[in-house]
């Protein structure tokens, strides 16, 4: 998962592994198993993997489901007897039994048979390759916290029984779901070891008896809970205690620990340490953000200028921990069920963490909680409240809340200016500055590589610090919308979250105003499954614009064949097979042709087809004023970012724009405009005869001298290489030129293509083309030539002429300029910007 989640979920771990269970097995790491997946019992296969108790097998997994053998059995008990080390034991020269000469494990099990950990079968065979069973196991391990076998009765009929009853007091048989009769698996037998590990050593006190004839002893067992194999033999201390600080979070201030460095406020004395309960010590390892005022245990080693330099495993959460999940928005009311039913009855003078820091009022006053209304207060849906009672007594003491910011990412760049990658984000609502992920350094956002360029996007801030993560998504189908915030696919319910308040890209601030029923929509949801963004296509309708009708309303011979144009630009001509869900003899009863042709003449219709037969309905015509580029109000609905725009010239040509913000302007009055609209939005917009323009500077620079001629069906049509704006066109049509005609090359400003690349020759022959003057001043962001000074900065297009030649890229310092030689300066078609860009050189030719 990305950056942000681990950030949330993280439990580190230096982990490194020494030999165990196979013979020749190479040293792994937990993460490094195949076979993680299928490990139950992974605190403790990975606790003993950093102990160097056990590893896995040659070929890279545990095989968590193979049988342990009694061999492998003795040798886990040297080798934790020995503090993690396999010991060094020599060659056997005396073999208690006939089955282990020249065995792999001997010396193991030699060692464990002088310790009476283990013993053979009666038979003197200890038959090592034999499979060992739950009591087995547990037998070896009861001995090896110090119980004597000929005391506990782990010897004779019964032994099984015996071993089992201990096995269970002292807690070997903890989370384990077995048979002791039966083979034991590698994994629960790492339980199993793990669980001993963890328990008290015991020893006996030794009370002589007399009767006056004879002394003897009566045993008393010692149960030293306090003194465990994991401190005794592998010096690692049990730290129970609230993590209160960490590199991804504090309760203590408003500064997170340094990378790899945990805070831990203790509830018990720790030896080790020589701290007392209440104090607070350094562990140096890095926890999750989410364990952040909770109870856990850790275990670590080696204490020295004043921290834990080794901390093993992962941080285990006590189940003293009482935690109440409140996600949506909720009154007091509500918070105290939520709270009740975790078991929390009080909240009052609990510390208050936002976004993992220490929250504080303007004046730096560290705020904590005065009662169920304050955590109300902090309610949303979306944002994540969390109260916690560490230390089971049904009081708070942590209330801490994670708002995450929702934004979309609109610059992203892997390499950046000097390096390194930078990211911008757009949040999707205000926030402070300081929030704000502008031009920020990849190193400074966690998570940023998993991102890119359009990405919806939810992070936080600690610090200096942000981690973000992509949204989740769903694509659903509208089927309805209820209020401001409530959408349904079918069952599904959707809401809209408080981390929002742009849901789409015409920053609609109501969610269900961004979308409509029968719309397909891509849902980016928070981490709750709240609606944080839209990104809606309307798929119910298709439409068309019919520029033109033929019918037949004779009876019985009722007929009517189409010519329109299609959503996507596509020009056909098609028979009708229903016209408004009617049998044609039904539409056309009564009407002439010409009555029955102007029902479809110059409308819009939605359409579905029979066949290669079309069954179109009419919309209504909405009347619209004017058709602007990122202008919503077309002067009689609004358009939006799904609106669909067919704009076509006065040749019939066509072409489409979805968006508001694509769409060109139509700059000629007498253009004709056709709309339909649905709850004054705009879904579908034809313009006839339009003259467009796309809101910038408007021009064509004519490259070559010569048209080429071109077939194109049974037409001929000339072409050239020009420049539309900034935009090299290999071949713009001449509409209307007649071979032999002369053109000339240059720039010829306000001639337009209307979006295509086709070109009126009409307005070419009209328009004056500028071939160019010479450099007369340039520098300091001044350049002219000659026909008035212009700025120029780094919005400035630079294109380069080289005779007839279409050359990529272009630079202004490429610019020649030499005071007074105009023959030695660069010859140069500057082209004004409008509007607010008058003064300013928005193109710069270079005639080479």
């Amino acid at each position: 998962m990305r950056n942000l989640k681990r950030a949330l979920s993280l439990a580190m771990a230096s982990i490194m592994v020494l030999g165990m269970m196979v013979v020749g097995a190479g040293a792994v790491s937990y993460d490094d198993f195949s076979d993680k997946d299928k490990i139950v019992n992974d605190d403790a296969v990975s606790m003993l993997v950093e102990l160097n108790v056990i590893n896995g097998k040659d070929d890279g997994s545990f095989d968590p489901e193979g049988i342990v053998t009694r061999a492998e059995m003795a040798k886990m008990i040297c080798v934790v007897l020995n503090g993690g080390k396999d010991p060094s034991l020599g060659n056997v020269s005396n073999y208690t039994y006939t089955d282990t000469v020249g065995h792999w494990a001997a010396a193991y099990i030699e060692y464990c048979t002088t310790l009476g950990i283990v013993a053979g079968d009666g038979t003197g065979k200890f038959n090592p390759s034999n499979t060992v069973t739950g009591a087995e196991a547990a037998k070896m391990l009861l001995v090896a916290l110090g119980f004597k076998s000929e005391i506990e009765g782990f010897t004779g009929a019964n032994w099984a029984v015996n071993v089992n009853v201990r096995a269970n007091q002292k807690g070997l048989f903890d989370e384990l779901s077995i048979n002791p009769s039966e083979g034991l698996t590698r994994d629960n037998a790492a339980q199993m070891v793990w669980n001993a590990l963890d328990a008290g050593v015991v020893s006996y006190d030794y009370t002589l008896i007399t009767d006056g004839s004879s002394i003897t002893s009566s045993p008393t067992l010692i149960d030293n809970e306090s003194k465990t194999l994991l401190t005794d033999k592998f010096k690692v201390a049990k730290l129970e205690g609230v993590i209160v600080a960490n590199e991804n979070a504090t309760s203590t201030g408003t500064a997170v620990e340094k990378e790899g460095v945990t805070v831990l406020l203790l509830t018990s004395d720790d030896a080790g340490s020589k701290q007392d309960k209440g104090a607070k010590i350094t562990l140096k390892t890095a926890t999750a953000a989410n364990l952040l005022g909770k109870s856990v245990t850790m275990f670590a080693k080696d204490w020295k200028n004043g921290a834990y330099q080794t901390v093993l495993g992962n941080p285990v959460v006590s189940s003293d921990n009482m935690i109440a999940t409140i996600s949506e928005k909720s009154d007091a009311g509500d918070v105290k069920d939520a709270l009740k039913d975790a078991g929390i009855k009080e909240v009052s003078k609990a510390v208050l963490v936002e976004n993992f820091i220490r929250a504080t009022d303007k004046d730096d006053k560290e705020l904590t909680i005065s009662g169920m209304a304050d955590v109300a207060k902090l309610t949303g849906n979306g944002f994540e409240v969390i109260v916690i009672s560490n230390d089971n007594d049904n009081k708070a003491d942590f209330v801490i809340r994670t708002k995450m910011i929702a934004g979309k990412v609109s610059a992203y760049n892997a390499k950046g200016n000097d390096g390194d990658g930078y990211i911008t984000v757009t949040a999707l609502t205000d926030i402070a500055k300081a929030d704000q992920i502008a031009g920020a350094e990849f190193a400074d956002v966690k998570g940023s590589e998993d991102l890119a360029k359009d990405d919806i996007v939810l992070y936080y801030r600690v610090g200096d610090t942000f981690y973000a993560e992509k949204a989740d998504s769903v694509n659903v189908t509208v089927t309805s919308t209820k209020g401001s915030d409530t959408i349904k696919d079918g069952k599904n319910t959707y809401k809209a979250s408080a981390l929002s308040s742009k849901y789409d890209d015409d920053n609609n601030t109501v969610l269900t105003t961004a979308v409509e029923p029968d719309d397909e929509v891509t849902l980016y949801l928070d981490n709750f499954g709240y609606v944080v963004y839209t990104d809606a296509v309307t798929a119910a309708d298709e439409y068309m614009f019919i520029t033109g009708s033929d019918a037949s309303v004779k009876p019985g011979f009722e007929s009517l064949t189409i010519k329109g144009v299609l959503s996507d630009g596509t020009e056909v001509t098609a028979s009708v097979n229903k016209l408004d869900s009617k049998k044609l003899s039904t539409a056309f009863d009564g009407k002439t042709e010409d009555k029955a042709q102007e029902m479809v003449n110059n409308k819009i219709v939605t359409y579905t087809k029979t066949g290669e037969k079309y069954n179109i309905t009419v919309k209504d015509n909405t009347n619209i004023t004017q058709i602007q580029k990122n202008k919503a109000s077309l002067g009689g609905a609004t358009a939006n970012s799904k609106t669909i725009f067919v704009i076509g010239d006065k040749n019939d040509n066509y072409k489409v724009y979805t968006g508001i913000s694509n769409v060109p302007n139509v700059t000629n009055k007498d253009a004709k405009l056709y709309c339909y609209a649905k709850s004054g939005v705009a879904k579908f917009v034809v313009a006839l005869s339009a003259t467009t323009s796309d809101g910038d500077t408007n021009g064509i620079y004519i490259l070559g001298k010569t048209a080429s001629a071109k077939k194109d069906g049974d037409d001929t049509i000339y072409v050239v290489e020009a420049y539309v704006n900034d935009e090299y066109v290999a071949e713009l049509e001449l509409d209307g030129y007649t071979k032999g005609e002369t053109i000339t090359r240059g720039y010829y400003k306000g001639v337009s293509t209307s979006g295509g690349n086709t070109v009126d020759w009409d307005d070419i022959k009209k328009a004056t083309p500028d071939s160019g003057s010479a450099v007369t001043d340039f520098g300091d962001g001044i350049i002219n030539n000659g026909k008035g000074a212009l700025t120029y900065d780094k919005d400035t297009t630079v294109i380069i002429v080289d005779g007839t030649k279409h050359v990529e890229g272009g630079d202004i310092d490429e610019i020649v300029y030499v005071k007074g030689d105009t023959d030695a300066s660069s010859k140069v078609v500057l082209v004004e910007g409008t509007g607010s860009d008058e003064g300013h050189a928005d193109y710069v030719f270079i005639i080479r």
